[in-house]
């Protein structure tokens, strides 16, 4: 008897966890009230045109279709004012939709980046790929052919960097670039822009390097002469430029990059840094990063008291002399949709302090 009670037991148990496919429905305030869904939509459109400090979230995009919900840029809290795609060239048709999606309902613009320091690093892996191809076929010699072939790698230009190359090739590969803004739909471009001190570069030194930042700075200069609607960021160490630009005064922010800061003082510091001579300083936007969480050696992102994003929240609302915080960007900020408690927690705790809602 106990035999059978205990079959009938483990059959009983058997149907009872088979797996069934279950058809939920979520309900959402789009579906269950469409006349208030609208007007909430209206309000954010009317939120991101009021006078507010903004936030700006920079997306790490991927050319693969979303796998999860942090790959989707309609996630990301709808009073984020800006997206900036890191990997404009990778786009696919869903984030496509997408950038129209949150453009359209929700009056949040979406930029890329045009990036001065990843097209010369580009450049200068090109001509390392150069130099190595060329070192091993020497290297494959035997001494008789090396020595009857000596004036010839002498004089191959592969791996060899010269102005006239590099001029030529960064005003192509910008333009190309700028090509994509309008064939994707871009609401406009940030452009990135980083560079060591030039005061202790000797005369020779500087022009030549003033003629190579004009190959980047013309054709961004034509891009924005010639799309008056396009909006303009500028990222990084603007004082710096060599060349003559219009960038600077049409950009509508100037993004100060502190990444690696841990704390206000150092925020201000960046930024104390940053501006001088004719570097507008009516609009400034601190850069941070969410932690990475790739990589646990990675500090970035990480306050000495809590999370960089909301300590620069904090630091945006404290005023400042000489120059007026207009917000704060966010890199990476993909990462911060994973949070046990709540999806971007600090990037949503960041808007709230900066732009607090009113106690009615």
């Amino acid at each position: 008897m106990l035999m059978a009670a205990a079959l009938m037991a483990f059959s009983a148990c058997d149907k009872w966890t088979e797996t069934e496919p279950v058809n939920v429905i979520y309900e959402t305030l789009e579906s269950k009230n469409p006349d208030l869904y609208a007007k909430y939509l209206q309000s954010l459109r009317d939120y991101h045109v009021s006078a507010h400090q903004v936030l700006i979230a920079k997306f790490d995009n991927k050319a693969e279709a979303p796998s999860g919900r942090a790959d989707h840029i309609s996630c990301l809290p709808d009073s984020v004012d800006f997206v900036v795609l890191n990997n404009p060239s990778l786009l696919n048709d869903q984030i496509r939709k997408e950038m129209t999606e949150i453009r359209e309902q929700k009056g949040v613009k979406t930029l890329m980046n045009v990036s001065w320091d990843a097209m010369l690093a580009e450049y200068n892996a090109i001509l390392a790929d150069e130099t190595e191809a060329k070192n091993a076929e020497w290297d494959a010699l035997s001494d008789e052919e090396k020595e009857a072939q000596a004036e010839k790698y002498a004089s191959d230009p592969r791996g060899a960097d010269t102005q006239e190359r590099f001029v030529a090739w960064m005003q192509e590969r910008v333009a190309k670039e700028l090509e994509i803004p309008a064939a994707e739909g871009f609401d406009g471009i940030n452009v990135i822009f980083n560079a060591a001190n030039p005061n202790s570069y000797n005369e020779e030194k500087k022009a030549d390097m003033t003629a190579r930042q004009l190959a980047f700075f013309s054709k961004v200069d034509d891009f924005v002469a010639a799309h008056p609607e396009s909006l303009v960021f500028f990222e990084g160490t603007p004082k710096y430029i060599l060349a003559e630009n219009k960038i600077i005064a049409a950009a509508r922010y100037i993004i100060v990059p502190a990444l690696s800061e841990t704390n206000g003082t150092g925020l201000s510091f960046a930024v104390n840094k940053t501006l001088g001579g004719n570097v507008p300083s009516d609009r400034v936007i601190i850069g941070v990063t969410a932690v990475d969480i790739t990589d646990p050696t990675n500090t970035n992102g990480i306050f000495s008291d809590g999370s960089a994003i909301v300590g620069a929240a904090n630091w945006a609302v404290d005023p400042a002399v000489g120059y007026v915080k207009a917000g704060v960007c966010v890199d990476h900020a993909q990462f911060d949709y994973y949070d046990i408690t709540n999806v971007y927690s600090q990037i949503n705790k960041a808007i709230s302090i900066m732009n607090p809602s009113p106690v009615k």
